[in-house]
C-alpha cells in the first residue's frame, strides 16, 4: 500500500528522533531494528529511508542546520544586527537547539562534521546549509558597507564554518556553569575575526602579495635571456626509448 508524502516525512522524522533517543539512553551501539521498533516502523521499512545508522546521523544534522536557518529567518530584527551579532546568534541558536540532545551530539558530532572522504556527499549536504547561512550574512555585511568586499569571500565563509565546528566541540567539553566559557570563547573569537574583516586585513595581504609578485618575480623574469631553439639538444625518448639515428 502506498503512503502519502506527508506520511513519509513523518516516518523519516520519527526514525531520526528514535535514533537520537536511543543513543542518549544506551551506552552501547544501537541497531537499525531497535530504531525501527522505537519509531513504530517495520524492520525492513527503515531501509527505504536510511541505508545505514550513519545516514540517520547525517540527516539529524542536516535538519538541525535547516531548523537554525528557519529560526533566524523568523526573527524580524535579525537584519538589523551587526555582523558579529548575526554570527553569534547563529552559533547561539545552534547550541540552544543542540542542548536537549547534547549526549547524542557528543556521540555523533565528530562522525558527521569531521567525516572522511567515504561520507563526503552526505557531509557536503550538511555543510552546504551552514555555508549558505554564513555566506549570506557576510554578503549582507558587504552590501551594507559594514565590511569591505572580500577578495576571498568563499574562504571567509569556510573559516566561519570551521569556527562553528570548533565552538561546538569546545561546548561539548565545557564543564563551566551554563557554558560560560563557551560564551567567552565566542565573544572574543568573533570580536577579533570581525575586527579583522572590517579592517580589510585579508584584502591588504592579497594586495601585498600581488605587489611582491610584481616587484620580485616579474622584474626578475626580464633578466633571463631567451634560449635559441638551435641551442637545445634533442631530448631522449620517453622512459628510456631509443632515439632515431
Amino acid at each position: 500500500m502506498k503512503i502519502s508524502q506527508e506520511q513519509k516525512k513523518e516516518n523519516r522524522l520519527k526514525l531520526i528522533r528514535a535514533m537520537t533517543d536511543l543513543v542518549i539512553e544506551n551506552e552501547g551501539p544501537v541497531t537499525m531494528r531497535e530504531v525501527a521498533r522505537r519509531a513504530g516502523v517495520a524492520d525492513a521499512t527503515i531501509y527505504n529511508y536510511f541505508p545505514t545508522k550513519e545516514a540517520i546521523f547525517f540527516a539529524y544534522y542536516e535538519d538541525h542546520v535547516n531548523d537554525v536557518i528557519d529560526q533566524l529567518m523568523a526573527m524580524d530584527t535579525f537584519h538589523t544586527f551587526s555582523l558579529q551579532e548575526q554570527l553569534q546568534t547563529l552559533f547561539d541558536t545552534s547550541l540552544r537547539l543542540y542542548l536537549p540532545d547534547r549526549e547524542f551530539v557528543a556521540a555523533t558530532f565528530k562522525k558527521v562534521w569531521l567525516a572522511g572522504s567515504g561520507n563526503f556527499a552526505r557531509f557536503k549536504a550538511v555543510r552546504s546549509g551552514l555555508l549558505a547561512a554564513v555566506n549570506d550574512i557576510i554578503a549582507a555585511a558587504e552590501e551594507a558597507g559594514e565590511i569591505p568586499g572580500q577578495v576571498f569571500q568563499d574562504l571567509t565563509g569556510q573559516f566561519f564554518a570551521d569556527a562553528y565546528i570548533a565552538v561546538v566541540l569546545y561546548w561539548l567539553a565545557d564543564g563551566s556553569d551554563k557554558f560560560k566559557n563557551t560564551d567567552v570563547l565566542m565573544d572574543q573569537g568573533l570580536d577579533l575575526a570581525c575586527a579583522l574583516l572590517k579592517a580589510g586585513v585579508a584584502n591588504k595581504l592579497f594586495d601585498m602579495a600581488v605587489f611582491l609578485f610584481k616587484q620580485h618575480v616579474l622584474t626578475r623574469l626580464s633578466r633571463f635571456s631567451p634560449i635559441e631553439k638551435a641551442d637545445i639538444k634533442p631530448k631522449r625518448r620517453f622512459m628510456g626509448g631509443q632515439n632515431d639515428e
